[in-house]
């Protein structure tokens, strides 16, 4: 018992130095994300051994890894997903899938993976980080005309899409006619839902104004209780988790007229970007083994190949798409945003992970990739951007 105390207490100082670090070293620019996972790497059993992946920690992480993609699911906005950019950004999506599905035989046939997870990299290139790059829609001041409607619509798709594609890669091979038939009958439910909760807005409304200053915070507590159930009834249908969790946030977000959403934001932003979101990371850092990357020296060179794989598979086509929409260079800077991707790679590198598809190195070498494009793409689509505005 004492050990699971000194695991969880180790954990719970390492989310808090998270948090502490940024203040403490300005210079130190990186995003929590990754933050998060280097911390996990430092603690973990293949870094300084404080801390190891027991049952109470993977708990934690889990319910993390949830909340992560109900909070994915709730940044979808209904009112810039539609029309034409939607079409552009499914037409995208499709172009980047033909592309992944090259980028990850290629990868294999030069050996970088094994070929039993060519459909799991083919599918971990197609993703786009919508939570990383929407917040930066705020940051960045005024955007080129129609900027931020093709990149809320291209990172949505890109979120969506790949998550309900990895339903059936987790499936097994004799299983997949199953699992389509059991993601159909997800959806039906999903719409009734979705349905119902368009329908009976308005007493969610009124019990959310009546409820959402109070000390017992009840429309967290149901949101969260909505997030268990969908859990829930995904596993029971055998439907990733992941899927599960990101309708829960669309649920949420059409459930909620706007006058609440800011502040319901808020509040499951405080509870998963403060406490259980990096839990995620951190214990995803922990399973990671530099060490085994560093005994393997030819798999360290494919960090940054896979770092341009997903460059080439998420931004070409959308680069191609935007041509008669957007500027050069505001197309460029569309291109690195959606080859964005960290969140969604790292769910897919541990589940592969998991079942021995991948090896421990291989994993790390594919979230070191999608780390390269959180730390890199972003910083150079915001250049992108300042220098289209200048005459």
């Amino acid at each position: 018992m004492q050990g699971h105390e000194t695991q969880i207490a180790t954990l719970f100082v390492a989310v808090a130095l998270a948090a502490w670090l940024p203040s403490l070293l300005p210079w130190l620019a990186l995003p929590a994300a990754v933050l998060e996972l280097l911390l996990g790497i430092v603690i973990g059993p293949h870094g300084l051994q404080l801390d190891s992946n027991g049952p109470v920690i993977s708990l934690f992480s889990t319910l993390g890894m949830a909340v992560l993609f109900m909070r994915a699911g709730f940044e979808v906005e209904p009112e810039m997903v539609r029309g034409r950019s939607l079409r552009l950004a499914v037409a995208g999506w499709l172009g980047s899938a033909g592309l992944a599905i090259g980028a990850a035989g290629l990868l294999v046939l030069l050996g970088a993976f094994p070929a039993p997870g060519w459909s799991w990299l083919a599918l971990a290139l197609s993703t786009t980080a919508m939570g990383v790059v929407q917040p930066l829609l705020r940051d960045r001041g005024v955007l080129p005309a129609g900027y931020a409607q093709a990149l809320v619509s291209s990172a949505g798709v890109g979120e969506v899409l790949p998550t309900i594609l990895l339903s059936l890669v987790v499936a097994r091979a004799d299983r997949i006619a199953n699992q389509v038939l059991m993601i159909l009958a997800f959806s039906g439910l999903c719409a009734l839902l979705l349905w119902l909760a368009i329908r009976h807005r308005h007493r969610w409304e009124a019990f959310v104004e009546r409820t959402m200053h109070d000390s017992a915070q009840l429309p967290i507590r149901l949101a969260m209780g909505l997030l268990v159930l969908m859990v829930v009834i995904g596993n029971l249908v055998q439907i990733n988790l992941v899927l599960g969790a990101l309708v829960t946030g669309v649920l949420l977000r059409y459930g909620t007229n706007a006058s609440h959403r800011q502040a319901l934001a808020d509040r499951l932003d405080g509870l998963g970007s403060g406490f259980l979101i990096p839990l995620f990371f951190i214990n995803s850092g922990m399973r990671l083994n530099f060490t085994a990357l560093a005994e393997q020296p030819l798999t360290i060179l494919w960090i940054p190949v896979v770092a341009l794989a997903m460059l080439l598979v998420r931004g070409a086509p959308i680069w191609w798409l935007q041509r008669f929409s957007l500027p050069p260079r505001a197309r460029l800077a569309l291109a690195l945003d959606c080859g964005t991707q960290l969140p969604l790679v790292v769910a897919i590198a541990m589940l592969a992970l998991q079942r021995a598809v991948l090896s421990a190195s291989q994993a790390t070498a594919l979230v070191a990739g999608a780390t390269v494009t959180v730390m890199l793409f972003p910083a150079l689509a915001a250049r992108q951007l300042r220098s289209s505005e200048q005459p």
